[in-house]
């Protein structure tokens, strides 16, 4: 019997022995193509064993110090190299030790820096439904995935929802619309009735993770919703912990819209798993206020800016630029976005293929025209999901309740940057399988 608390006792987890590339091989013989990116985190593929061999040769230098007391030559190295592929503009980088930490850190830095200005009304914080941004009390605060809020309901901080640019579930944009207008109009209209000076931040992840997978807003909006922060002075947030650091294409997906945030969270890919890292990389704006002003930020983690995360997060760095890795899947992306656009013509319980790069949220219906989504008995995730591990891939299953609360099947594709376009083919090979299979089971005996 396992000492380990599971995360549910409900799963039997398998035992993994080792992982090379896109592959995860479990101690029973069986190998997994690990089409998930392990939740996303995997950049780099798994297996570098050069980072390790870096980090025995030189990681005897410094294990660990505190911070506040002391810097170190790997999180001055990593700041400077995540700040190089950055947005121009964004000048600071605060490390933490994963995204939950990093948007905990920026929702704190917003609210001290509009303090410190002597705007001390500002103290609401608006965010979107259909979003996650972690789990910490206040990080679930702000997420708009209600089926993980509700056992927590009592502790949630008051932070004002409003809808995603989720355009495939919009009953006014109606076909064609890319939700812009709508949604633009509902974020201004909030922080009026709310009233502007009592707001600190927008928080919103770039493209949408796996509460409403792969949903990507219009051309234009978030240079509105930058023209509507700056004039009422509200922050504007980018959460990139899954999206960012390489996964579209871009260093940070935000670059795609040409505008810039006040902050940037990232996680997942800075340490591609090899380290828990995390960072919150903040604008001139922000950076030059506490600077100049010799300010301090009454915050802090016992490992922020961990010594050997830094120099694993650093090494990272070096093969991403080595190999072309923030901009790669760009390329295998496009491949991969072009076959499972092929996949949706076969399959009519694909409703809605979205997203960007190397993350691919599909949505299925039980009905194309309609957009009706399958019973909840029917369990499609799941059964989806099971299937293609059956088969040997690993796929994200969405959190339920993407069609505002009214069921919604869907999952996440974000294979590790390094995947081929062999190893693509085999990923939607079998994706094809498994929806034919599934397909014919829903239909029932008179399909077969």
């Amino acid at each position: 019997m396992s000492g380990v608390f599971s995360r549910d006792f409900a799963v039997s987890t398998p035992l993994v022995e080792r992982a090379e590339g896109v592959w995860i091989h479990g101690a029973d013989g069986r190998r997994y193509l690990d089409a998930m990116g392990s939740a996303g985190v995997i950049g780099i593929g798994h297996g570098r064993s050069e980072i390790y061999q870096a980090l025995a040769a030189e990681g005897s230098k410094v294990s660990y110090v505190y911070t506040a007391s002391f810097t170190h030559p790997w999180q001055e190295q990593l700041s400077a190299s995540v700040l190089s592929v950055a947005p121009e503009g964004m000048s600071g980088v605060y490390f933490v030790s994963g995204g939950s930490e990093a948007n905990e850190t920026a929702l704190k830095l917003a609210r001290q820096y509009h303090v410190a200005r002597g705007e001390t009304g500002r103290h609401k914080m608006l965010a979107r439904w259909q979003s996650y941004h972690g789990v910490t009390i206040a990080t679930l605060s702000l997420s708009g995935r209600t089926s993980w809020r509700a056992p927590y309901d009592p502790y949630m901080l008051p932070v004002v929802h409003i809808s995603p640019p989720y355009n495939y579930r919009c009953n006014i944009c109606g076909e064609g619309g890319d939700c812009t207008d709508h949604c633009i109009e509902e974020l201004e209209r909030t922080i009026l009735m709310e009233g502007p000076e009592t707001i600190s931040c927008f928080f919103a992840e770039t493209i949408i993770g796996t509460t409403a997978s792969g949903v990507t807003p219009g051309p234009d909006y978030y240079r509105r919703v930058r023209e509507i922060c700056d004039r009422y002075g509200i922050l504007f947030i980018c959460d990139e912990v899954l999206m960012g650091y390489g996964r579209t294409g871009r260093a940070f997906a935000i670059q795609d819209w040409g505008i810039l945030p006040d902050m940037i969270t990232c996680g997942k890919a800075i340490g591609s798993g090899y380290a828990p890292l995390g960072a919150v990389i903040v604008s001139e704006k922000i950076t030059g206020f506490f600077r100049e002003g010799k300010r301090r930020f009454v915050h802090g983690f016992t490992y922020s800016g961990h010594a050997m995360s830094c120099f694993v997060g650093q090494k990272v760095f070096e093969i991403m630029q080595r190999e072309d890795l923030f901009s790669r899947p760009a390329v295998t992306g496009a491949y991969m976005h072009q076959r499972l656009g092929v996949l949706q013509q076969r399959h009519e319980v694909i409703g809605d293929l979205r997203g960007r790069g190397l993350y691919a949220g599909l949505e299925f219906v039980a009905d194309r025209a309609s957009r009706d989504p399958f019973p909840e008995s029917a369990n499609f995730t799941a059964r989806l999901v099971a299937m293609m591990r059956e088969r040997g891939v690993i796929v994200g299953g969405g959190v339920p309740g993407a069609n505002f609360g009214k069921g919604g099947d869907h999952i996440q594709i974000s294979p590790p940057f390094t995947i081929s376009e062999g190893e693509i083919d085999r990923l939607i090979d079998t994706l094809d399988e498994v929806l034919t299979s599934l397909s014919q089971e829903l239909r029932g005996p008179a399909a077969q």
